[in-house]
């Protein structure tokens, strides 16, 4: 009997309903219906609830153990039968006895197939109405060649108003393949039995007890992934009157946390042990134990449980899947893996840490060890605790903190060394460490000061057991974290002080801290102004990391120099490095870098006046940050940096509310450097409508720490810039020449040209107002000098102009004071409307030509092409390339800037390289991977940029082919830094054939001098590859060759250095390592030359996959055997 209290669960009736009583005509006709699933997940009881309310008639037959024999079968079937068509197959029964009256049995083969037709025919004859024959508790005859046989003989030629329905724990092996064919079968599993939250809320409800909540019913369901008699026999859902056990707290830790309805396991358990593995008891004994594996492999299981041969172990655990054991599986391409229910794994845990402690925590360890090997560190990590090893935790942490916080697991390591005794955490110092760089990754450099200097005097304290390399090591850790929390502190001099001096401490071949190093020092040297050599440093990180690494250091570092080079005013490379930063994080999946690099290339757009294009990124990245993403830094400064570009274009009202949400969203992340920049964008747009005192509160807000002995910062220069122009307007003119022209002078000496031109142009107006009529016209003869060399500033002198209707009047009105020509790029998509012209315009053609007219003159590839100024008929130009590292070309020792596309420069080289006339096809084919139908008009564009660049007619063109003529006009005043490179190798070769080690240092040292990063290395065209490797191997020839002579001289520590430069270029050099590791031994320290060979083996198998070869081996050899004979 059904009990009155069942829960119909209507969509499933329903789909029952269209599967078996087929109303719909066009419905298609199944032979077969599958309920599939392990015990307990409601198979029987839907079918009872379908058949209570169904019209078709259902026959029951619950197999059972006895049933494997197919007399038997077909004698209970036909019972089954007759409950519902009482007459039926009275024939058959005579067919089935003998003559003695004694059901025979019937062989497999042909006489099951006879009887099946039989049966079959009988079905045909006698039976009309449509009805379902339902077959339970099918996997109790499973094992029956007989019963199986005879299932099959039915499944192929059962009439169509007889459907059979199979309810089973485990696969049946039958024949359906040709039912899946003709689509005359269709399986219900466990995936669409699992009870619903809904469902759950609807059971408790009939059952009579307290009703769950929607979060109850879906911390029930996740916790028994659906299955009703884990809840039924678990929970109060099955007794409304049993009372609530109270669970212990002293469960092992990370097991599963039951919901609060959880009364008892002890009667689940029992249903486990007893109904469900009742016939399974080996493979209970497997389970037991192989589930310490939350994911299951024959792989992990054979040397977790220490099984001979693995072939056992995957049919073990295909048995487990293939008997519904509460274990399925899933493919990751050629891996399958094995999970139990979680549920059942909890419990099954639970019993063995209780049965058997010290194997529960053995297998654990040696899960731990298992997974650490295969670099599953989280997963490791988790079986250590679950063991109780601290020490192991411990050194797993260690081991994988660096790729668990790449893939993002702060929080969870953080909780984990939380964890741990404070006599493992000061046994393992590292791990504070760890700890400290996860507080500073989640901006609390607070707490991580704190706790920085409580792990500086442990590191210095004798009494720690510490190998005198390893604690150096550790200090130096300490000090660039340190420098880290500084730099978030806003305490930029301080910070680049500890970088500079962890610099000098390090071995040339510890290239990720040095790399880490030289980028905060490049930053901080930004921020305080100096940019040439905060460049130098970030490409020094950059080529230590490797340029095309695709790495969150390398998409930060060209991110970085993406925003230093457009502040420059060199827009050319500030796209191509933002360029590399997007593809990196975009290639990363990492959608916060994304994020903050959108921001940067809508800046760069800002800065180039191409409005359109910069409100699109920062619009996108606001809408990203405020998304799933939820990245309030991002939003802060999208929202600022869109502030800043509507007061840009005059809509000021729209400028201020984008500000003010930015600077309240800065405040709350607390970002001082964001915080600084929002007041001063807001107190300008206040300015500019025209509220000066609010202005001058607003920006009395804004606090900068500098170092009084250092060129004032970015910060500093903007804030006065902002206070100066709020002076001007309230016409305190002595104070704004004092305040802008110091600012003037900080923002030269730092490159900044767009913050230069504003000042200026600002100190021209304080000039004007004062009257100091020569003092003004000095200042506008300078800008226009500058304006002479620059592009991209045209929008940004007419923005100025309008915003100084004094000034502009005067440049319109006074007669000529010099002749300069104009120079106007190319516009951007959205002007300013022009400021009309004066009939008497004539000072200052640079400037009266921006002030009176908007109009470009088109380009022309032929244009003529002016001599550099200052030069002489007697005097010939001078021309100096230098091609390592970052490319650069000095006219008269002034940097060429005005590339306007980076093709253009990389056009220069790539001729150069040549040596030869070049085709244009073969200059496209070259620089362009991906040609287009707008290829010819790029083409001419960057030989038009390359010679405007130039300002001299050493590019040729004859019949179709372009060549570099630099003798032509510069005669021998040309140096490039690739040819006396190369001079000076062949120099060395000669003195080194001469056995001449003097001479032969000094050529190498030039060399190495000259070799100031990769050859053009910001290109990544295939033209410079193979050059690029040329000259990198002559360098590393040249180090090892210094090595050498450093060694014959018995200078280990200068050898040992070249030896950390080569491998600081390229960690997979063996000679490189062995040299390294004899020079520690010259010096005694015998330590980090057992370190560089665990280095170099690590290296080698992860880079190459190989091991190191013979000569180092033996040497790695000879010094442990040495110091186990010593001991």
């Amino acid at each position: 009997m059904l009990s009155p209290k069942i829960l119909s669960r209507e969509s499933l009736l329903a789909r029952l309903q269209e599967i078996i009583s087929r109303p719909e005509e066009d419905l298609p006709h199944y032979r077969l219906l599958l309920l599939q699933a392990p015990a307990g997940y409601g198979k029987t009881t839907l079918l009872a609830d379908f058949a209570r309310h169904a019209t078709t008639p259902c026959c029951w037959y619950f197999l059972e153990a006895s049933d494997t024999k197919a007399t038997t079968f077909l004698t209970n079937m036909l019972l089954s039968i007759r409950v519902r068509f009482p007459m039926f197959g009275l024939t058959i029964d005579l067919l089935l006895e003998g003559d003695d009256g004694i059901h025979r049995e019937v062989e497999v083969g042909p006489d099951i197939e006879a009887m099946a037709a039989v049966l079959i025919a009988a079905i045909e004859r006698e039976i009309s109405a449509p009805f379902a024959l339902f077959l339970c508790n099918y996997q109790e005859v499973e094992i029956s060649p007989a019963v199986t046989t005879l299932v099959n003989c039915l499944l192929r030629e059962l009439p169509v108003k007889c459907m059979l329905v199979i309810e089973s724990r485990v696969a049946p092996d039958l024949d359906i393949a040709p039912l899946l064919a003709q689509r005359a079968m269709i399986a219900i599993d466990s995936s669409l039995l699992r009870f619903t939250a809904q469902e759950v809320r609807d059971l408790a409800v009939l059952q009579g007890i307290e009703p769950l909540s929607e979060q109850q019913a879906e911390q029930l369901v996740h916790t028994f992934d659906g299955w009703i008699m884990g809840m039924l026999l678990g929970t109060r859902l099955g007794n409304r009157y049993m009372t609530q056990k109270v669970v212990s707290d002293r469960r092992p830790p990370g097991y599963l946390e039951h919901t609060e309805l959880l009364v008892s396991k002890q009667h689940l358990f029992s249903y486990i042990v007893n109904d469900v593995f009742k016939r399974h008891p080996e493979a209970y004994a497997f389970l037991r134990e192989a589930v310490v594996l939350q994911e299951m492999t024959p792989q992990l299981c054979t040397a977790l449980l220490e099984i001979a041969e693995m072939a056992d172990t995957a049919e073990r655990l295909q048995s487990l899947e293939q008997n519904g054991l509460f274990v399925r599986y899933r493919e990751e391409g050629a891996r399958i893996i094995y999970i139990c229910h979680p549920l059942i794994r909890s419990m099954l845990l639970e019993d063995l840490h209780s049965r058997a402690p010290e194997r529960f925590a053995l297998l654990h360890q040696r899960a731990a060890e298992l997974l650490s090997m295969r670099e599953d560190h989280k997963s490791a990590i988790a079986h250590a605790f679950e063991a109780g090893d601290d020490d192991l935790s411990a050194r797993l942490i260690i081991h994988g903190s660096e790729p668990l916080l790449t893939q993002g697991y702060m929080e969870i390591l953080a909780h984990w060394i939380d964890a741990l005794p404070v006599s493992v955490t000061t046994h393992y110092p590292r791990l504070s460490l760890i700890r400290a760089n996860i507080l500073l990754m989640q901006g609390n450099h607070a707490n991580a000061l704190a706790l920085l200097d409580q792990i500086a005097p442990v590191l210095a304290c004798p009494s720690l057991d510490l190998d005198p390399d390893d604690r150096a090591m550790l200090q130096a850790e300490c000090s660039i974290l340190k420098s880290k929390a500084l730099f978030q502190r806003g305490e930029y001099p301080q910070a680049r002080v500890l970088c500079q001096q962890v610099l000098e401490r390090l071995p040339a071949d510890e290239v990720t801290m040095r790399s880490e190093v030289y980028t905060r020092l490049g930053v901080c040297l930004n921020l305080q102004g100096e940019y040439a050599e905060g460049i130098a440093h970030l490409q020094k990180a950059l080529q230590l990391w490797g340029r095309h690494t695709i790495a969150r250091q390398t998409a930060e570092i060209h991110s970085t120099l993406a925003s230093t080079y457009s502040l420059l005013g060199n827009f050319a490379l500030a796209e191509h490095h933002i360029s590399r930063a997007i593809a990196c994080w975009e290639q990363m999946h990492d959608n916060w870098g994304r994020i903050n690099n959108i921001i940067r290339l809508g800046l760069i757009k800002q800065r180039q006046a191409a409005f359109i294009e910069a409100e699109e990124a920062f619009t996108q990245a606001l809408a990203l940050a405020r998304g799933d993403q939820h990245f309030q830094r991002g939003q802060a400064y999208a929202l600022v940096s869109l502030g800043e570009l509507f007061q840009d274009q005059g809509f000021y009202e729209r400028s201020l509310a984008f500000t003010e949400d930015g600077l309240a969203l800065a405040r709350q992340i607390k970002d001082k450097y964001l915080v600084n920049c929002a007041l001063c964008i807001l107190a300008m747009t206040y300015l500019y409508m025209g509220d000066a005192a609010t202005a001058l509160i607003l920006v009395s807000e804004v606090a900068i720490q500098n170092d009084q002995r250092a060129v004032p910062g970015y910060e500093q220069a903007i804030y006065d810039l902002t206070y100066g122009t709020i002076l001007l307007h309230l016409r305190r003119y002595d104070e704004v020449y004092a305040c802008l022209s110091k600012m003037e002078t900080s923002v030269h000496t730092m490159g900044l040209k767009r913050e230069q031109i504003c000042a200026t142009l600002r100190i021209a107006a304080c000039l004007l107002e004062q009257g100091q009529i020569a003092e003004w016209v000095h200042r506008m003869e300078e800008l226009a000098a500058m304006l002479e060399t620059l592009n991209g500033y045209r929008h940004l002198v007419l923005m100025e102009l309008r915003r100084l209707p004094k000034l502009q009047k005067a440049i319109q009105g006074m007669p000529a004071l010099t002749s300069l020509q104009a120079r106007s790029g190319p516009r951007s998509e959205r002007q300013e409307p022009a400021i009309p012209a004066s009939p008497t315009l004539s000072l200052f053609p640079e400037l009266a030509s921006l002030a009176g007219s908007a109009e470009t003159p088109q380009i022309k590839e032929h244009s003529p092409i002016q001599d550099i100024s200052g030069v002489t008929a007697s005097q010939p130009p001078k021309i100096d390339i230098r091609a390592f590292g970052e490319p650069v070309v000095l006219l008269q020792d002034e940097p060429v800037t005005r590339w306007r596309m980076a093709r253009s420069m990389e056009l220069f080289f790539f001729l150069l390289d040549g040596g030869r006339p070049m085709r244009k096809e073969q200059i496209i084919t070259a620089l362009w991977s991906e040609v287009d139908e707008q290829i010819n008009q790029t083409f001419h564009s960057t030989i038009y940029y390359l010679r405007k660049a130039l300002g001299i007619p050493c590019l040729i063109s004859r019949g179709g082919s372009y060549t570099l003529n630099l003798a032509a006009h510069f005669g021998g005043r040309v140096w490039y830094d690739v040819t006396a490179f190369q001079q000076h190798y062949v120099l060395a070769k000669q003195a080194v054939a001469q056995g001449d080690d003097s001479m032969a240092k000094e050529a190498f040292l030039a060399m190495i001098e000259l070799y100031t990063g990769d050859y053009v290395q910001p290109f990544y065209s295939d033209w410079c590859i193979l050059r690029r490797d040329e000259l990198q191997r002559a360098y590393l020839d040249a180090r090892g060759q210094l090595a050498h002579i450093a060694w014959r001289n018995e200078q280990f520590d200068e050898s040992a250095r070249h030896w950390q430069h080569m491998l600081a270029l390229d960690n997979c050099i063996e000679q490189a390592h062995y040299g390294l590791m004899r020079s520690y031994l010259r010096q005694g320290k015998r330590g980090l030359a057992l370190r560089q060979y665990q280095r170099c083996r690590s290296i080698l198998q992860s880079e190459l996959g190989i091991q190191p070869g013979s000569t180092i081996q033996t040497l790695y050899q000879r010094l442990t055997g040495e110091h186990e004979a010593t001991s």
